[in-house]
């Protein structure tokens, strides 16, 4: 297959938006862990990768939309605003291509539509269609549904080409860039954002990762790419698709468990630090994917 070039960078991780402060903190041994007292109470402690401050207000089209955003597309779309920055392409034909976590719990919001659901400590189906149904909060989807990260960021940038959610553990953003790679690379979408975003940092889905046997501290971030055709001005890298065995995330001891991040935020980083390298992670149950990253002069 044909590659690609990258011609934006955008990231939201625990050690800042920038990529070369990033990559400079990364090589002094910078860890990104933090107390996070929400996981106090849950084994092996309360260290997590927290972002601070997510820069979103810059790329929010209404500010009161941030309310009906999760975490997860709040760092969706404050990396995907730096990424699609300086663009020319016409947005209604611009592709959007995202790797998400699984669907994450509710923090709470449903617990009165629950509690008037139960009779005698158990859940009632009659109580659930009626007065439990009455109580549950209608835009709480919005917050819930894995695509919705894509969908804010289609709505605050304007971009409407063809699209793509993946919703899954490390490798689920590298489908996406892979997904991206090709639409561009074919010739269906004349730039595509491409990347992942994830945060597993709340109670709900710390606890969850334990469930299944994650170990290590829990982190949340996101990283998207700007992909156009090969010899695209500004190109900073190529990509390509590189298949192979999968291997460990490279940052999990000093920013967590980024989840569907993983792979997208190691590619944003090699193209910044001009690096020539290949990502491959794997999800339980499915072939491992791969992308390999040469800095322009190699290309």
């Amino acid at each position: 297959m044909s590659g690609v070039a990258v011609v934006g960078i955008g990231i939201c991780c625990p050690l800042g938006h920038d990529p070369a402060a990033v990559l400079a903190a990364l090589a002094a041994g910078t860890s990104g862990l933090v107390a996070h007292p929400p996981l106090a109470h849950l084994p092996p402690g309360d260290l997590a990768g927290v972002v601070a401050k997510p820069a979103v207000r810059p790329w929010l089209r209404r500010r009161k939309d941030r309310k009906i955003m999760a975490r997860a597309s709040t760092l969706a779309l404050a990396a995907a605003g730096p990424a699609w920055e300086g663009s020319t392409a016409e947005p209604v034909d611009v592709g959007i291509f995202l790797g998400v976590g699984r669907e994450p719990p509710d923090d709470g919001e449903s617990e009165d539509a629950l509690a008037a659901s139960c009779r005698d400590g158990a859940l009632d189906d009659e109580l659930l269609r009626g007065p439990g149904r009455d109580r549950y909060p209608p835009l709480l989807p919005l917050k819930t549904l894995p695509n919705m990260a894509l969908a804010h960021i289609s709505i605050n940038l304007g971009l409407m080409g063809e699209n793509g959610a993946w919703a899954g553990e490390s490798a689920a953003g590298l489908r996406a860039v892979v997904a991206g790679i090709q639409a561009v690379a074919e010739g269906r979408c004349p730039e595509a954002l491409v990347g992942g975003a994830d945060s597993l940092v709340d109670l709900g889905s710390a606890r969850d990762r334990l469930r299944l046997g994650r170990t290590g501290p829990p982190g949340e971030g996101a990283a998207v790419l700007r992909l156009a055709p090969l010899g695209s001005p500004g190109a900073l890298a190529t990509l390509h698709t590189a298949p192979g065995p999968a291997e460990s995330s490279r940052f999990r001891d000093v920013l967590g468990d980024l989840g569907a991040a993983s792979g997208a935020l190691e590619l944003a980083l090699l193209v910044a630090a001009g690096t020539a390298g290949r990502v491959c992670l794997g999800d339980p149950g499915e072939p491992p994917v791969g992308v390999a990253v040469r800095p322009v002069g190699a290309c």
